[in-house]
Order: C-alpha cells, then sequence, then structure tokens
C-alpha cells in the first residue's frame, strides 16, 4: 500500500514565500540603490517621496534594498516640518522619488548639501548638473534654500517698510516688496514699494530687513511663515548637484 506523509501544520505554516525582488516594482530603484550605496558612505540616505501608493511602495522597497547592503534611509516628504526626520543624521544622498512637479527635493539636497540622484530620463546617460541657489540665513543662523525665487510682501503696505542692505549700500522703501532671482550667479533683486519707483539691484549678498507690519516670505512655491526681523540672502554658485542615474 502506498502511503504518503504531508507535513504537520505547524511546519507548512513556518515556511514564507520567497519574498519578491523590490526592485521589480519599479525599473530605476535598481540604478537608485547602486547610486546611493556608492554616495553613501558612513552616512544615512534620504528618501523623498509622495503620498500617493506608488511613491510609498517605491520608498518601501528602496529603503529595503538599501538596508540589505547596509546603508540607512530616512524617508522624508513635501509635508512641512517632515525634513525634521533628519536633524540628528549625516544625510551623504537624497533620493528623488517624487519627480520634476516639485522642488522639495532639489531644496533640501542643496540645503543639506548632497547630491540629489534622479531617475534620469530615458535609456541613454545623463550628465550630472550643477545649478546654483539661494542660501537663506536668518538672525540665528539658520539657514535654508531657495531654488527658484524669494518673494517678500507687505501684509499692510500703508504702515511697513523694508530695509535693503548690500554692498556698503543701505535702502529703506516704504511699503516694500521685492524679488530675488538668480542670474549668472549673482542675485537679481526687483524691489518696489509705496511711492517708490521700482528698481534692480544685482549684487552676491543682500540682507532684508522688516518694519512695523506683518510681512510673507513666499521661498520657490511654499510661503514659508510669517516674515519678521531679518534675513540674509546670498548667491551659491553650484550650490546643487543633480545626478541623474
Amino acid at each position: 500500500m502506498e502511503t504518503t506523509t504531508d507535513a504537520p501544520g505547524s511546519a507548512r505554516s513556518r515556511r514564507r514565500p520567497r519574498p519578491e525582488d523590490p526592485a521589480r516594482i519599479w525599473a530605476p530603484l535598481a540604478s537608485l540603490t547602486e547610486a546611493a550605496v556608492a554616495a553613501a558612505g558612513s552616512g544615512t540616505v534620504a528618501i523623498t517621496r509622495g503620498f500617493d501608493r506608488n511613491s510609498r511602495q517605491r520608498a518601501k522597497a528602496l529603503r529595503e534594498l538599501l538596508g540589505q547592503r547596509g546603508v540607512a534611509a530616512i524617508e522624508v516628504t513635501p509635508a512641512p516640518g517632515s525634513d525634521r526626520l533628519l536633524a540628528d543624521a549625516q544625510i551623504t544622498a537624497v533620493v528623488n522619488l517624487i519627480g520634476a512637479g516639485s522642488w522639495q527635493p532639489y531644496r533640501l539636497a542643496a540645503k543639506l548639501r548632497a547630491p540629489v540622484l534622479t531617475p534620469k530620463p530615458g535609456d541613454r546617460p545623463a550628465e550630472d548638473v550643477q545649478r546654483d541657489v539661494i542660501a537663506l540665513a536668518g538672525e540665528t543662523g539658520q539657514r535654508d534654500v531657495a531654488i527658484s525665487h524669494v518673494a517678500i510682501r507687505s501684509e499692510d503696505p500703508a504702515a511697513s517698510r523694508l530695509t535693503l542692505s548690500y554692498r556698503g549700500e543701505q535702502l529703506a522703501v516704504p511699503g516694500g516688496w521685492l524679488t530675488v532671482e538668480l542670474r549668472d550667479g549673482q542675485l537679481l533683486i526687483q524691489v518696489g514699494g509705496v511711492n517708490f519707483a521700482e528698481q534692480t539691484i544685482t549684487t552676491d549678498q543682500l540682507r532684508v530687513e522688516a518694519f512695523d507690519a506683518p510681512h510673507r516670505l513666499v521661498r520657490d512655491e511654499l510661503p514659508i511663515a510669517d516674515f519678521e526681523g531679518a534675513v540674509t540672502f546670498t548667491a551659491e554658485p553650484a550650490g546643487l548637484r543633480i545626478c541623474p542615474v
């Protein structure tokens, strides 16, 4: 008589299916992993992701792949305050899983002085790109970065004023507003105000102080907060390194 023997139920329950290679979730994960491992050194990789299911899944897979290679990784999102998760870590690379629709991964990389790794467009090799950035420093010295532009607007132009200091000069602007952009490695400033003709200023550093009424400071596409006191803008040539992989 032929007999068959099955493994006990408890043994079968302990068997786990072989885990799927996370890189199959998204083709660029393989090259992003290799680039992140090479850039990480003894530091930590910041993974910037969106809120949709695909982005969360890709970030989780990348974190697992890096973990298998002994590289620590922290996920952050464009949500305000998310980058506080990185406060105690030495970030040596930033991986962009959000795409080109947000400045956040690039701004974070420039702020941390780390390269940003992003999927290359198409199958052809792509070269690294360096971009100038605008550094912002408040009165406490805390540093931030803008990639595109900064704007300051008064919430009560009739009562407010701005003072601009640059190249040893000082300019008082009643009801002042200004925008700061980059051109040829310099700050390009457009400033105007109440009964004050619009002017264009070019310099490598600008200090702005606000008086007498609340002001709003907008960095790239996002308002930071109400602006009070003083902030110093500095042009940082090649302050951002973008690495398509």
